[in-house]
């Protein structure tokens, strides 16, 4: 690694010097192996156009393999390769314009899993539309047939999300293997940040080396006087020619945010070169991975944290309740008026239980419950039904045990209170009680509660009398508040009927 060093205020021209080892033994050995297949690694460049060229070919012969078969099986001849071959051709090129228009077919999308399946479902679904269009305006649907086009629909989304997990497996594979050329960068900045970079670096295997550091001098405030300015403009000349000696691709300025004035001038220092200028993430804005600048309004900011969920994803969220609980409501009706009539002739009190809950935003509702207690807990205490808790009714039991007793809460969902899927919520009292204990407490009502949840279907569900076991709980909440998807949510409710593990913990 290269170190550009220069302290003080110094008259004479910088000098560059570079830091080496001489390997032995094995070490010798593994550095030149290393060394060898770097020679022959794949670049950047190169690493885009093969994961283009592989998503391209495999929808093309997703689709040539499905049309193959179904016209093989559906009427004895395998029909026309070269329709089924440009019908692919077709949906690839929609499919990939989205990730190239942007320039999302870089080592580091794929690294990070920036392209999620979620992603990749709502991209190709807008290619299979894009393609129906196609042929609804060159009215040639009718020469297609739909149980192919649905066969090559399914089994092209497969492959797509198939195709971007042996990507990603072979990406971090080659990276450790030396296969992949690593991009270059330079770090400038203070001796420590760029100490610490460097060692967080070089512990993952990212695809990324620092080929070179710059340490700023002392005297880098315009105020410091022509000596100082003289200082820095010296060092970031020699960085200029050391960067494109090195074939730096990346320039990573790490200093105090609040220093514009400096920040400009290496800035600008660095535009003479065909390199990405990043300012790092130092300090507290370094805590968070998902920092970016965007615009609110006519006001350019650095937007730190999203909300879980954007207008779109609420929108998509609000009617996919809205629908299965309508449904569930007419269609449950009988079982619900079989369910309430046991419960009023089991023992004395209502039919439905309320009680005041926590919602969105802390806001407060009433939830509705099959009665299965011969209490209605409402107050600054509420004590958690335990096994073989004497308050719970002989029906009451069979309900807790088959979750049947939240059946109700489809009003509360309809009603927009709750949703059918998301952290479980709790009484008031202990939301009081464990906000105390559990700093990301709060967190887990940054969407509607549900009534069921990524907890529940783990077993987490029933009485949470210790901090460890709420902690368990909301760990799991706050998964799926970072990871939510329509097709987490299908999921979470397939499991909730048929996983036993949901109905674990039912006191």
């Amino acid at each position: 690694m290269c170190a550009i060093r220069y302290q003080g205020r110094q008259s004479r021209p910088p000098i560059c010097s570079c830091e080496s080892s001489v390997p032995s033994g094995s070490e010798q050995t593994l550095a030149s192996d290393v060394l060898i297949r770097s020679r022959f690694a794949i670049s950047g460049a190169g690493f885009v156009v093969l994961a283009l060229v592989f998503e391209a070919l495999s929808i093309v012969l997703a689709s040539v393999i499905t049309g193959s078969a179904y016209h093989g099986i559906a009427y004895g001849h395998f029909g026309e390769i070269e329709t089924y071959a440009a019908v692919g051709a077709v949906a690839a090129a929609f499919y990939i314009l989205p990730f190239l228009y942007r320039d999302e077919y870089r080592i580091q999308d794929f690294y990070d899993g920036r392209r999620s399946p979620n992603r990749v479902f709502v991209i190709w679904n807008y290619a299979f539309l894009c393609l129906a269009m196609i042929g609804f305006l060159t009215k040639t649907t009718d020469e297609f047939s739909r149980g192919w086009l649905l066969l090559f629909y399914a089994s092209g989304l497969l492959v797509v999300l198939g195709v971007q997990g042996l990507v990603q497996f072979s990406l971090h594979h080659a990276i450790r293997r030396g296969l992949l050329a690593m991009r270059r960068v330079m770090l400038v900045g203070p001796s420590d940040e760029i100490g610490r970079i460097t060692e967080e670096m070089a512990g993952k295997q990212s695809g990324v080396r620092v080929a070179c550091t710059v340490v700023l001098p002392e005297q880098t405030r315009a105020s410091d006087g022509a000596c100082g300015r003289a200082s820095l403009d010296a060092a970031l000349e020699a960085a200029v020619t050391e960067a494109r000696a090195k074939k730096v691709q990346d320039v990573i300025i790490l200093t105090d945010w609040s220093r514009s004035d400096l920040i400009g001038r290496i800035a600008d220092a660095f535009t003479l070169l065909p390199v990405g200028v990043h300012l790092g993430a130092t300090g507290v804005i370094g805590r968070f991975s998902e920092a970016r600048v965007g615009r609110i309004g006519s006001a350019t900011a650095l937007s730190l944290t999203e909300a879980p969920l954007g207008p779109g994803q609420t929108a998509v969220k609000r009617s996919f309740d809205i629908v299965i609980s309508g449904l569930a409501l007419v269609l449950l009706a009988p079982l619900l008026g079989l369910l309430a009539l046991l419960v009023r002739l089991d023992s004395p009190g209502p039919v439905f239980f309320r009680q005041r809950r926590r919602g969105y935003n802390l806001e407060e509702f009433r939830i509705w419950k099959f009665r299965t207690m011969t209490t209605m807990d409402d107050g600054a205490t509420v004590i958690q039904a335990q096994a073989n808790d004497p308050r719970v009714t002989p029906v009451g039991r069979y309900l807790r045990r088959f979750n049947l007793d939240e059946l109700p809460q489809l009003v509360n969902v309809l009603l927009g209170e709750m949703s059918i899927v998301g952290p479980r919520p709790h009484a008031v009292a202990h939301d009081l009680l464990f906000e105390k204990r559990i700093v990301a407490y709060p967190r887990r009502l940054q969407v509607k509660p549900g009534i069921t949840g990524w907890a529940q279907i783990h077993g987490y569900r029933g009485a949470t009398d210790t901090d460890d076991a709420m902690r368990a709980r909301v760990e799991h909440d706050l998964y799926y508040i970072d990871n939510w998807s329509i097709g987490l949510d299908l999921y979470i409710i397939a499991m909730t009927v048929m996983s036993p593990r949901a109905y674990r913990n039912a006191h």
